[in-house]
């Protein structure tokens, strides 16, 4: 009976609590949609160039056929080399054509192409490279210029394939910057989230409110020092990276840094104005899940972003880990774009100050 008497007092006590019951009931059942939704893991969606001379018939053809299987998005012509346009992301792959065309390589019975795959994503790459194949020879087979075994690139193609930026296709390499991503994420957020709902549970934030400190000082106060863990963090997960998994570093060492404190900036923002609504260090706790881990699911790390619903794909380019992942990802192995780095980073700039004038806002007007 006693047994009893505390469990319906713990059903009472959860179900009056508003926040733990949208929380516990109605989250997972929008997170288990999102997710479903968003994980796509499907290869789509691949930016594609191709490099030939425009009165190139085969390569026409080919073109026409890439776009209408589906799998490829159409990219402009290229006013940069093949090299860059794939360093930069405008274009996931690269066909490129012989000097004197496709057309006249097969009318000498000697076909060859040249793809150029940005392998930072291992799985989009493996299947970059049999789409291409698949397309080619279906092209010529419609054409009747080889053999249905054509298809095959062993079969009367040559096919020159570079593998740019993971030659080695290491999945290791794709994975690990987004594991950087996370456990930074995860250090600075909570953190700071709970630190202040702590003060707020235990009653000494109002000792520290009536203490001779700015409300921004108090928020710093709060926040430098797990931008500091963060820091160290950050590094030494780098040096373990490249000694344990030889992990390469191609950007700007001082951009990443600029980048980092950034991120940091923003993440810690919302993490104080997400305890502006948390009285209690579980109600931090949960609220910070919720939005990791919808975050986490919509950067870009596990799924593509290029796969998702529109609205999804419209709210994962609202939040800063989308970004972060991104920019961290490219740098670590393809190097830094200057124009890149700053779309990116100015996204994550300008969540990080909506957030910290809404956080300054309800700090002075709920504590």
């Amino acid at each position: 009976m006693r047994l009893l008497g505390f469990l319906k007092k713990e059903i009472i006590q959860t179900l009056r609590n508003r926040v733990m019951l949208v929380a516990i009931l109605i989250m997972p059942l929008v997170q288990a949609v999102i997710i479903t939704i968003a994980l796509d893991n499907e290869a789509k969606n691949i930016n594609l160039a191709i490099d030939c001379k425009a009165n190139d018939y085969l390569m026409q053809k080919i073109k026409d056929k890439t776009i209408a299987s589906g799998w490829f998005n159409k990219v402009n012509s290229l006013r940069e080399s093949p090299f860059r346009a794939v360093q930069t992301g405008k274009a996931d792959a690269v066909i490129i054509a012989p000097e004197k065309g496709f057309t006249k390589s097969v009318g000498e019975f000697r076909p060859q192409l040249q793809l150029l795959v940005d392998a930072t994503n291992v799985v989009k790459a493996q299947a970059i490279e049999a789409y291409v194949k698949s397309i080619v020879g279906s092209v010529l087979k419609e054409c009747k210029l080889l053999p249905f075994s054509s298809v095959n690139a062993s079969s009367g193609i040559e096919f020159k394939t570079r593998i740019l930026f993971n030659p080695e296709m290491n999945s290791t390499h794709y994975l690990f910057p987004f594991l950087i991503v996370i456990i930074m994420t995860v250090t600075m957020m909570s953190l700071v989230c709970i630190s202040i709902a702590r003060e707020k549970e235990t009653g000494t934030i109002e000792t520290l409110i009536a203490a001779p400190i700015k409300s921004y000082q108090l928020i710093l106060g709060k926040s430098v020092p797990y931008v500091v863990i963060g820091f160290i963090n950050l590094f030494t997960m780098l040096w373990l990276g490249k000694i344990i998994f030889g992990l390469p570093f191609r950007g700007s060492f001082p951009l990443f840094v600029l980048l980092f404190f950034v991120f940091a900036f923003a993440i810690c923002a919302f993490g104080v104005f997400l305890s502006t609504f948390c009285q209690t260090q579980q109600q931090a706790l949960l609220g910070m899940m919720i939005f990791l881990f919808l975050s986490l699911m919509l950067s870009g790390g596990l799924g593509a972003i290029e796969n998702m619903p529109p609205m999804l794909k419209w709210l994962a380019h609202l939040l800063p880990l989308s970004h972060y992942t991104t920019l961290a990802r490219n740098m670590i192995l393809k190097g830094t774009d200057l124009q890149f780095f700053l779309t990116h980073t100015g996204s994550i700039f300008l969540f990080g100050c909506v957030s910290a004038i809404a956080a300054f806002k309800r700090f002075k007007t709920t504590l």
